[in-house]
């Protein structure tokens, strides 16, 4: 009796387990991007991703912004930069509808998937 006890306390405790996990985890690579991520995509893929700057073959500062995953893994730095100090991109700066996207990306998560 206390060996089957023991058994349903552990299949218990591991459905709670399982039920609790995180399902944030993402995939840049497979997954669905999401609205918020792909309006601050377009805001990188305009302003940052462009020739001698972050893209191949020159990756300025080594970060080059052509995969959803570079950008999901850089983006406190992004908002950092772009719109918390405003040095980048080093020509002009972001509009504040730029800088509003970006936010509200960092802000639900900075996930591809929001």
């Amino acid at each position: 009796m206390k060996k089957l006890t023991y058994l349903i306390s552990i299949v218990i405790l591991m459905g709670i387990s399982f039920s609790c996990s995180k399902s944030e985890d993402s995939n840049p690579t497979t997954d669905t991007p999401g609205p918020k991520f792909l309006a601050a995509k377009s805001v990188i893929s305009s302003s940052c991703a462009l020739s001698g700057c972050h893209v191949s073959p020159s990756n300025t500062g080594g970060i080059n912004f052509e995969t959803n995953a570079t950008i999901v893994a850089n983006g406190s730095l992004i908002k950092s930069r772009a719109v918390d100090l405003g040095t980048m991109p080093p020509t002009v700066p972001l509009s504040a509808a730029a800088k509003t996207a970006i936010t509200d990306w960092i802000t639900a998560g900075g996930r591809l998937t929001d």
